[in-house]
């Protein structure tokens, strides 16, 4: 049984009250006097290694992790490559987010993402085997398994990254379905997120909390265009919302950088076919209360992935009602 240890509940006030004092002091400083000790290094002065993902969806989670606890020097360890399907593939390297694809785990296949010409459909005379995959492509895995499931779709695309002697190394690229496609562009989650994370903290001075975009066409909009709604927070790990609304010059700042990231995409705007991107910001808390709806329509906590391309009205509606005016 523990016992309450006053010494040590005193020593980790005293930590987090120094960290924080040390946030609020370096915020505007002038000089910057290198990387300070992370509050879990302070606390566990030991501690080498977190096990995690930090993949996929849940890059946004990883980055917070170390902008306001770990730092960089601390390894987030993901050590499996799991489903609910089964084992798909292991890591063995502390250091790295990659998978060597487990070939008895179960039997896969993988559709050329190239060659997809919908999202929904895909020839099935055009699947891979596990040894016929090519370094630098990206597929959709296809599983068939012990359990029943037989040439099943479980949403994920991997990037084949080289070969552990015969078996093939992967990162998880994105979910499927978490496409952006107004008008032909292909925006790929981890495309997006890459352009609305360096906005966010290189142009707009903010932290990027939670994001998750609308199709267009819910809103009712004539033009094709994205629409991004965003929850921030202040800049330096003080865990602070920043709800303010952005200005039309911040916007533009993010569909420029769309566009460094997705040629099609700034060729698309232009010329017109797509309009200018809007991005709304919410209140603290709003994907909190996305998260508790998820789970009152039977999603397990454990299993909820925020989903960064939303087509659910409910859902939707949530948003628009919490919006920073």
């Amino acid at each position: 049984m523990l016992k309450p240890n006053l010494e040590r509940a005193q020593e980790l006030k005293r930590i987090r009250k120094e960290h924080s004092d040390v946030i609020q002091n370096s915020i505007g400083a002038k000089e910057d006097k290198g990387p300070k000790p992370s509050l879990a290094r302070k606390i566990w002065p030991n501690l080498h290694t977190i096990l995690a993902s930090e993949t996929g969806t849940f890059q946004i989670y990883g980055k917070k992790l170390r902008q306001q606890y770990i730092g960089e020097d601390i390894a987030i360890y993901s050590p499996l490559y799991a489903a609910t399907e089964g084992l798909v593939g292991v890591n063995p390297d502390v250091n790295k987010k990659t998978f060597v694809l487990h070939p008895q785990g179960m039997f896969y296949e993988f559709f050329p993402i190239d060659e997809s010409k919908d999202d929904d459909v895909i020839d099935s005379e055009k699947t891979l085997f596990i040894e016929q995959l090519e370094p630098g492509k990206e597929y959709e895995v296809i599983i068939t398994n012990l359990t029943g499931l037989y040439r099943y779709r479980f949403g994920d695309v991997v990037r084949c990254v080289g070969y552990h002697h015969k078996a093939p190394i992967v990162e998880v690229a994105y979910r499927k379905g978490q496409f952006l496609n107004a008008s032909g562009e292909r925006t790929s989650e981890e495309t997006f997120y890459k352009a609305l994370s360096n906005t966010a903290s290189n142009d707009w001075g903010v932290t990027l909390k939670e994001y998750t975009t609308v199709e267009y066409f819910l809103r009712g909009t004539r033009k094709p265009r994205y629409i991004v709604f965003v929850e921030l927070g202040e800049e330096g790990g003080r865990n602070q919302p920043a709800e303010r609304v952005l200005t039309k010059k911040e916007k533009l700042q993010l569909d420029k950088a769309l566009g460094e990231e997705n040629k099609t995409y700034e060729v698309l705007r232009n010329v017109g076919r797509l309009e200018p991107i809007e991005v709304i910001t919410v209140q603290n808390g709003t994907f909190e209360k996305l998260r508790q709806e998820m789970i009152s329509n039977g999603v397990g906590a454990t299993q909820i992935k925020q989903p960064r391309v939303l087509r659910n009205e409910k859902l939707i509606r949530i948003l628009e009602q919490n919006t920073v005016s």
